[in-house]
């Protein structure tokens, strides 16, 4: 017979997992060194789990097609600790594709009994996996209740077991550098790469891992947004203030969230750019960045500052040959576009007194509307429930219910789908108005509001704001057509109508009226704006 030594050992350590693969395997080799062993098979992963270990579904698989005749391994709990793959054995073994088990410390005699012993052994193997679980989270718990960590302390701490229970004291050479690494980022002048450089190149500094070569980048920014430094301990998404040393203040760590830019807080910078992150190339979909050139003027020995948008070209499979384009450019072309939405300064006011009005009769008009449609749903909800009544007193048959109380709930349906649209349609105008206002006076505020204002303009022109060939494009949204369509019309009329020559005021306000009236048309029973 031909067998597969299958040894397992899924200890996180390293050292200690190849230790006791190494111990199975000796063993293997010494008290079955007489069978025919065609392969050993090593495994690193834990058995707790079903489908998760390949080399154990592979041995399945070989033994199927023929490959062995059984399987040796230590124990029965290295083949399973699970009830799916303690399932598999069992049957491969009661149908004879498994013909033997071999184990260096417990014996197993191929018979129904046999059998029925493994299946004991194996679900103790789960039920003492289960168990082991359980105390183990059970003790992480409490260790967390008296003020230490359960899990493993960052680079700076070391776990030291005393009177028999693990508590966390000072790394002191590694905590020493990563303190000198705070206080360099708090001074707000390095970054985290130049931090890193002095951490690794300079400091030489390792990590307690064996052949460390120093942190990663994403390392060290772990260790800067990590509260454990803060003296804060956390798990299961709990925190409580710890027992071991702090390395910093709360408010020193709060500072250096806030230089990296961590929950919406600005990260300092040389410079501040009106159009940075908002903008992508059109050829290779890259951020459009900004870059400031100080040029000297001979003549006046004078500085002259220019700013630049230029592709930063993050993509190196898609050659791009985007040329940058100056912000003056850039805000001849925004200007352009805003000017799409200027009118008439009497108009603005025209349409503000028209939208103070609107506000005031919305609610009433709203309320109304909708009062109306309850009445309809609650008399038809009435007129539903009597039919149970008639069925009842054998006025209708059991077709005639049902037909009817269909009939019924499709009217109840689409009168509560029309409440839903009514009701979407005053919330949407609403926020379309307010936006129409908004926009008439981009123009004006964007050439007197600081940077991010005029950011936050561009950026409601549209999305997927592009700059191809030195162009800006902007992909205007879907209520911008209310110019297109109703306001700037309205507003071409009004300025017709300023230039006009009345024969009196009376007449004038007559025109201006009817213009109010058209403007405004629609919103009675329905509001639409959009004609």
């Amino acid at each position: 017979m031909k067998y597969f030594a299958y040894v397992r050992k899924s200890t996180e350590g390293e050292e200690r997992q190849a230790l006791s693969i190494s111990s199975q395997v000796d063993k293997a080799k010494e008290v079955f060194g007489n069978l025919h062993i065609v392969e050993i098979l090593e495994e690193r992963y834990s058995a707790f789990k079903p489908y998760q270990r390949p080399v154990f579904e592979n041995m399945i698989k070989r033994i199927e097609k023929g490959e062995a005749d059984g399987i040796i391994a230590w124990h029965p709990d290295r083949l399973s600790r699970n009830e799916i793959d303690a399932s598999t054995v069992t049957y491969l073994v009661r149908t004879g594709v498994i013909k033997d088990l071999k184990f260096g410390s417990y014996n197993f005699d191929n018979s129904p009994e046999g059998i029925m012993m493994l299946q004991l052994a194996l679900s103790q193997s789960q039920y003492y996996s289960s168990k082991l679980g359980k105390d183990v989270k059970r003790g992480m718990e409490k260790k967390f209740e008296m003020g230490w960590q359960p899990n493993a302390v960052p680079s700076g701490y070391m776990n030291v077991r005393e009177a028999g229970i693990s508590t966390i004291h000072k790394d002191e050479h590694r905590f020493a550098l990563i303190r000198k690494s705070f206080d360099l980022m708090l001074t707000g002048n390095y970054s985290v790469p130049q931090i890193l450089d002095k951490l690794n190149n300079e400091w030489k500094f390792t990590t307690r891992r064996k052949h460390s070569k120093g942190l990663t980048r994403s390392s060290l920014y772990r260790i800067f947004t990590n509260l454990f430094y803060a003296g804060i301990i956390q798990y299961n998404g709990r925190q409580k203030q710890g027992k071991h040393t702090s390395m910093i203040t709360l408010d020193e760590f709060d500072r250096v969230q806030e230089l990296l830019g961590k929950k919406g807080k600005p990260r300092m910078r040389k410079y501040v750019f009106a159009y940075s992150g908002l903008l992508r190339c059109q050829h290779c979909g890259s951020r459009i960045s900004a870059d400031k050139k100080v040029k000297k003027i001979k003549s006046t020995k004078q500085e002259k500052t220019y700013v630049y948008y230029r592709c930063n070209r993050k993509k190196p499979s898609i050659p791009c040959s985007e040329p940058a384009i100056s912000e003056l450019q850039l805000e001849q072309q925004i200007d352009e576009l805003l000017a799409q939405y200027e009118v008439h300064p009497k108009f603005k006011e025209l349409f503000d007194e028209m939208l103070a009005d609107v506000r005031k009769e919305d609610p009433m008009n709203q309320d109304k509307v909708l009062e109306n449609l309850e009445k309809d749903i609650f008399k038809l909800e009435e007129e539903k429930k009597n039919l149970t009544g008639m069925s009842c007193r054998g006025l209708l048959n059991d077709e005639e219910f049902l037909e009817q109380k269909n009939d019924y709930e499709k009217r109840i349906m689409k009168i509560k789908q029309k409440r839903e649209e009514i009701h979407a349609g005053f919330c949407e105008q609403d926020t379309i108005l307010d936006h129409v206002s908004t926009m008439m006076r981009a123009r004006a505020q964007f050439h007197t509001s600081p940077e991010n204002r005029r950011k936050s303009i561009v950026r409601n022109l549209g999305s997927n704001r592009v700059i191809g060939n030195r162009t800006l494009l902007i992909s205007a949204e879907n209520w911008m057509s209310v110019f297109e369509r109703v306001a700037n019309p309205f507003a071409h009329d009004f300025a017709t109508l300023e230039l006009t020559k009345f024969s009196s005021i009376q007449a004038k306000n007559e025109a201006l009226t009817s213009l109010c009236c058209n403007l405004r048309t629609g919103r009675d029973s329905n509001p639409q704006l959009l004609p």
